[in-house]
């Protein structure tokens, strides 16, 4: 690696429990009201959700059964990416290039031109981090592989970090702006025991911060302290462009982590600690009192097994993109699944995130609406490695040396747990694409075998020259028991190796 490079590199930094069993909301809080945060799909009796729509990672039930939330079933449709590596330090520290959409077609009623709020209200990175105030409520030691996500009652506690980047068109409701995409980082935490006992005050605690250039919160980011404030950006919340090329920075400190969001198009740079000093809290599951915390990462390695125990989509290095959320019109589309419905900004939708999605697939991110060269479509996003070696992140050494690709990877998705005709136990009606959707978006290279980047959507005729089948990449439905919940193609090595 030359010196500028080097430099460049060290510049940046449920059996159904809750809806079947009255026993599992046993662990209720004696408090009053509190602000939000409480739980992020926003059925806290306690906690109310200043912003109404928020990114929430989906729960498993056990055995592959949905996750209800003081009866809601809230699980939603998460195709990812997710990458693997045995090296000391990829679990911890790593590197992700991208260019954000740079078309982003301006919506009309009838469908035939379709913006990116309306196939996916964020795009995410994920990571396994520690909380030993989490399912299933056992200690956890920062940075190491001597904790354990794989189901046993040994698990460490365990938390999952989403960086979100939220594209325009949609504000205040969901976006930062009309023209600009932000980003966020936000950490989901379960309140529930190893048998799934959860606290109906305070099911999954969430904590959120925009990504700010001065690095300071613009609101308490903590679970219960959330207000307007924290989810409204103001002067300091790092803005992008369409089409810009961005790095995306994750290493752990003594503080805790350390997320770096670097706009190579602007040269603005963004960043958040989830430290205690910035306000971020965990939380406790018989009281829902919250306390001062250092969130670290929970692994040293990216190792298949090494997975955060209760998300139902496996979740350390992911590349995902969140789907199933809008539906056109101002009440809906008039189906049961219709809620959270309000007239936009930009066009007249409903946003559902608290009672399930979309889950009789027909809204557009389930038609073929998605990238694929039409000018009437977005152009995706565009995942590349940041030295062009390989596709996905790259993981760094402690002073920014010799950074590697990740070996292999996998295409995963959880759709067919919200499909009402999926079986479960045996797998009958779990296929991909689920029931009800004319069209399932797939992952994809474009470029070539030398030099490619991973994309999301559909073939972009004169650019595809990989779709790995198509609806064939997501394998079937995996049975219990196993730690994959959903369906889950192969493992496959890294391509566009020279």
């Amino acid at each position: 690696m030359t010196h500028c490079a080097r430099q460049l590199l060290k510049f940046f930094f449920v059996t159904i429990v809750a809806a079947a069993m009255p026993a599992s909301f046993g662990l209720l809080a004696r408090a009053q009201a509190v602000a939000g945060g409480l739980d992020c799909n926003g059925w806290s009796p306690i906690s109310h959700n200043v912003k109404g729509p928020m990114v929430c990672a989906d729960p498993h039930g056990p055995n592959h059964t949905r996750f209800y939330d003081n009866g809601w079933y809230i699980g939603h449709d998460e195709p990812s990416a997710q990458f693997y590596s045995s090296r000391p330090g990829s679990g911890n520290h790593m590197l992700w290039r991208f260019n954000l959409p740079k078309r982003d077609p301006i919506p009309n009623q009838s469908g035939t031109s379709v913006a990116n709020f309306e196939l996916t209200p964020a795009i995410w990175f994920g990571l396994s981090l520690c909380d030993p105030n989490s399912y299933p409520q056992n200690p956890c030691i920062p940075d190491s592989d001597a904790n354990t996500g794989i189901g046993l009652t040994t698990d460490a506690g365990s938390a999952v970090l989403e960086v979100q980047f939220y594209p325009p068109g949609w504000a205040p409701q969901l976006s930062c702006d009309q023209t600009h995409w932000c980003a966020a980082l936000n950490i989901d935490s379960l309140e529930c025991d190893f048998n799934f006992n959860c606290n109906a005050n305070c099911t999954e605690p969430v904590n959120f911060a925009f990504v700010q250039e001065n690095g300071i919160p613009p609101g308490p980011p903590a679970p219960g302290q959330q207000t307007d404030a924290t989810f409204t950006p103001n002067a300091k919340t790092l803005l992008m462009n369409p089409g810009d090329d961005v790095v995306v920075s994750l290493q752990d400190t003594k503080r805790g982590l350390l997320l770096v969001v670097f706009d190579l198009s602007t040269g603005r740079t963004g960043f958040m600690v989830a430290s205690a000093k910035n306000g971020f809290a965990n939380t406790n599951l018989t009281s829902c009192a919250t306390t001062p915390f250092n969130f670290h990462p929970e692994y040293s390695t990216a190792s298949k097994q090494n997975v955060n125990p209760w998300s139902a989509l496996q979740v350390n290095v992911n590349y995902t993109t969140e789907i199933g959320h809008f539906e056109l019109g101002a009440n809906g589309d008039g189906d049961s699944d219709d809620s959270e419905c309000f007239p936009g900004p930009t066009i007249a939708g409903c946003l559902d995130f608290s009672s399930g999605g979309d889950v009789d697939f027909d809204g557009p991110p389930y038609l073929p609406d998605w990238p694929d060269g039409s000018r009437k479509h977005p152009s995706p996003v565009r995942i590349s490695a940041l030295t062009g070696r390989g596709i996905g992140p790259m993981s760094v050494s402690k002073d920014f040396g010799d950074p590697r690709g990740y070996p292999t990877w996998q295409i995963k998705t959880v759709a067919s747990l919200s499909n009402a005709n999926c079986d479960p136990t045996t797998g009958s009606g779990c296929a991909i694409p689920p029931d009800g959707a004319a069209f399932y978006p797939f992952f994809n290279l474009l470029g070539n075998e030398q030099y490619c980047r991973l994309a999301f959507g559909n073939d972009i005729p004169g650019q595809t020259f990989n779709d790995f089948g198509k609806d064939a990449q997501y394998g079937p439905f995996i049975l219990a028991p196993t730690v994959v919940f959903g369906n889950a193609g192969p493992v496959m090595p890294n391509q566009c190796k020279p």
